[in-house]
C-alpha cells in the first residue's frame, strides 16, 4: 500500500518503520526540516517537509494515489484538518490518533475510519495495572469493551504443566475470555494453544477479555500467589 503519515514524531516515525518493514510505501510529512532529515538519514523514510494541513503539501506527498492516510499530529484540530483534506482527496482509509474524546464525532464526520483514543487507552491501562499488577494491558479493543492482556503463569503451577482444557475449568477462565496465544520462550515465538496443549510455569499467556473476566483472572492470580506464600511457611 501507499501510505501517507502526517507527523514525524514518536508515533508517526514508529508506525512508518513498522510499515516499511512490512514492505509498504510510506511518506511522512513533517513541518520540521530537521525531523525530516533525521528520519531519512537514520531510517531511510521518505519525507516531505511541509504542513500536512496544506493541500499543496499533500499533493506533493501523493495524496491522490494514497491507499491510506494516518494522522499522528499532536493537536486534534490539526489531525482533523488533515483528515478532511484526505477525505476530500478520496483516500480509501483514514486513521487518526485522538487525544481529546470531544473530537470523536468531528472525526467521524471528516470521514475517519479508525480512531485511536489515546486518553481512554491510557486511563484503562493505568487503572487495570494499578489494581492487578500481575496483568499487563497490551491494547484495548472497541474503546475498552475488550482488552488484550498478558500475564505470566506462576511458578506454583505443576512443573509438568497443565492442559489448557483443564485450566479453563477454573471459574476465572471459564467465561468472558479467549486464549489468544502463549509465548514459547524456547522457540521465541507466540503459539496458539489448543485444548490438549500444556502450559508451564513462567509461560506468558495472552488473553482477550472483558472487564468482568479481567477481575476474575486478577483474583485467580492473587489466589495462586497466596497459596505460594502459604506453602513457603514452615
Amino acid at each position: 500500500m501507499y501510505i501517507i503519515i502526517a507527523g514525524g514524531g514518536i508515533a508517526g516515525s514508529s508506525i512508518a518503520n513498522e510499515l516499511i518493514d512490512r514492505k509498504h510505501d510510506v511518506v511522512v510529512i513533517d513541518i520540521d526540516r530537521d525531523v525530516c532529515k533525521e528520519l531519512y538519514a537514520n531510517y531511510g523514510i521518505v519525507t516531505v517537509n511541509g504542513d500536512a494541513r496544506n493541500i499543496e503539501v499533500l499533493r506533493e506527498a501523493g495524496i491522490h494515489k494514497a491507499d491510506a492516510a494516518l494522522g499522528t499530529l499532536y493537536m486534534d484540530s490539526d489531525n482533523l484538518t488533515f483528515a478532511l483534506l484526505a477525505h476530500s482527496a478520496k483516500v480509501p482509509r483514514i486513521l487518526v490518533k485522538m487525544r481529546d474524546p470531544a473530537y470523536q464525532e468531528a472525526y467521524k464526520v471528516a470521514g475517519v475510519d479508525s480512531i485511536c483514543d489515546m486518553s481512554s487507552m491510557f486511563t484503562n491501562k493505568m487503572l487495570i495495572e494499578l489494581e492487578s499488577p500481575q496483568i499487563k494491558v497490551v491494547t484495548t479493543i472497541e474503546k475498552g469493551k475488550a482488552l488484550l492482556v498478558m500475564f505470566e503463569l506462576p511458578d506454583t503451577l505443576p512443573p509438568e504443566g497443565i492442559k489448557v482444557q483443564d485450566m479453563v475449568k477454573d471459574p476465572a477462565f471459564a467465561t468472558d475470555c479467549v486464549f489468544a496465544g502463549v509465548m514459547d520462550e524456547k522457540q521465541e515465538k507466540i503459539v496458539l494453544p489448543r485444548g490438549n496443549d500444556k502450559l508451564y510455569p513462567g509461560n506468558k499467556v495472552f488473553l482477550v477479555v472483558n472487564s468482568k473476566g479481567l477481575s476474575a483472572i486478577g483474583e485467580y492470580l492473587k489466589k495462586v500467589e497466596r497459596q505460594r506464600k502459604h506453602s513457603m511457611k514452615p
